[in-house]
């Protein structure tokens, strides 16, 4: 058996093989012998999402966990990952636990693991449960029924997780006149989404892909631009003033607006920090990964501030968010935090963010986005990225190729700088790029550019194709 490890969102594996009933409660084990180890507090909330057997999983975990004199909050149904982490961080718990593989494939199920104020576990804490899961040679859980009433109660914290984002950002009755299309992609967000509807005095709204299916109709259950086509075609057809459409488990998000047009998620983040700066009066810098538009940068120095990047994985952009009071972080993947709210990437609190700039702005979304391009002069950059399974021999070779010899392809452009972490960046004079890394969820590795125009970008694609024989 292959040992157990957390990639940049958590433990994800294919149900049946490395993701079982047994890795699963030992990883549980872990943390409650953590728990007992540092003198955390003894109490959990654990969520789950609508994958197969999700829920399942959920209650041997809570068996785990109340085996080990720690109280369960158990969620009554399923639910978002940030509810859990907002719960995580109101009832001040040291651990939080939620059951999901998020935008991965049908196949996967995985465990998110969170830290005090609801935040993604570090690679140093997950680090650390690894550590403790080789130690582990007993498996202590309790049957739920036994336990269920005392160490184990169902809860549910999704009202107040909708209400702290409706104070937060002050928009009650801001979406009243809006027509809005949601894609819950058959995930666990769908009472979120009535309920900020209701809290919002939204009443014309559709939501589809709205009931469970844990295969997700056979499709990736992402929100991306090659995934959204039903969702631009019912925006289109009830002439809708904006479209969302959510990960699996509410993470992640894309934006459709009225034209039909898929507004990139590198934009999107964009669009935030210029709005909580220029209209909301909102003062510090911003957050993004290395996979991320340069259009942040050129808006957060436009406005007298500092981007800051960090490597992928959110841990990393709300570690940067709150080292540096900064006021929005975020990734390319549609997934962004702000100061007051969770320290984890929310898609419903991304959503709320674009309904209030609508409704403060008075502009239509495409317009939006042509005001925060305009105000920097109007920018035309391409951002693209491609994906590539890859077999064990690949691996082995293309590790070696980047990180072992250090071997980029031939610059087109003045090379400023190469960085070398869990990825390979290189930095361009005139502000393009390249990155590729292994993704920490899945088997594929990833190919990210950003340059003048599309062809430049294919090109740049087709450099590192050559070099990697991919």
């Amino acid at each position: 058996m292959s040992k157990i490890k957390f990639g940049t969102g958590g433990f994800r594996a294919v149900i049946g093989e490395e993701f079982n009933k047994e890795n699963v409660q030992k990883i549980c084990q872990a943390m409650a012998n953590i728990m007992k180890a540092k003198n955390f507090k003894k109490e959990i909330c654990i969520g789950y999402d609508y994958r197969f057997m999700s829920e399942n999983f959920a209650v041997w975990c809570a068996e785990v966990f109340a085996g080990n004199d720690v109280k369960v909050e158990l969620f009554d149904c399923a639910t978002s990952t940030p509810v859990v982490m907002h719960a995580t961080k109101l009832k001040e718990n040291d651990f939080g636990l939620m059951v999901t593989a998020s935008h991965n494939p049908y196949i996967y199920n995985g465990i998110k693991a969170f830290v005090k104020e609801g935040k993604d576990a570090s690679a140093a804490e997950t680090g650390e449960i690894e550590r403790e899961m080789d130690k582990v040679v007993e498996i202590r859980s309790v049957d739920f029924n036994e336990a269920f009433g005392n160490m184990i109660v169902h809860a549910n914290y999704m009202e107040s997780y909708i209400n702290n984002i409706v104070k937060l950002l002050d928009i009650e009755s801001a979406a009243e006149q809006l027509n809005i299309v949601y894609d819950a992609k058959c995930g666990s967000t769908v009472e979120e989404i009535d309920m900020l509807s209701q809290k919002i005095g939204n009443s014309n709204y559709e939501i589809i892909n709205n009931k469970r299916d844990a295969f997700f109709g056979f499709e990736v259950p992402a929100p991306s631009a090659n995934n959204i086509a039903k969702l631009t075609e019912t925006v289109k057809k009830n002439k809708a003033d904006i479209g969302f459409a959510l990960d699996a488990d509410g993470d992640r998000l894309a934006v459709v607006d009225e034209e039909g047009n898929y507004i990139d998620n590198n934009y999107l983040l964009a669009i935030a920090y210029y709005f909580f700066v220029k209209y909301c009066g909102k003062k510090g810098g911003s957050v993004k990964n290395v996979a991320t538009s340069n259009l942040l940068n050129a808006v957060t120095e436009k406005l007298g501030n500092i981007c800051y990047e960090v490597p992928v994985g959110f841990k990393y952009v709300s570690a940067a968010l709150i080292e540096n009071n900064a006021v929005v972080g975020g990734e390319s993947s549609g997934g962004l935090a702000v100061d007051g709210h969770i320290w984890g990437k929310d898609s419903l609190l991304a959503i709320a963010i674009c309904i209030k700039a609508m409704s403060v702005m008075k502009k239509p979304f495409s317009q939006i986005l042509k005001e925060v391009k305009d105000f920097v002069g109007g920018y035309e950059k391409v951002i693209f990225d491609k994906q590539y399974s890859y077999t064990k021999q690949q691996k082995e070779f293309i590790d070696k190729v980047i990180f072992e010899d250090r071997l980029t392809p031939e610059h087109r452009y003045d090379l400023a700088d190469v960085a070398y972490q869990d990825y390979v960046k290189v930095y361009y004079k005139n502000g393009n790029w390249s990155l590729i890394r292994f993704s920490g969820t899945e088997p594929i590795l990833r190919i990210f550019v950003e340059a003048d125009s599309q062809d430049e970008c294919n090109a740049m694609i087709k450099d590192w194709e050559a070099l990697l024989n991919i």
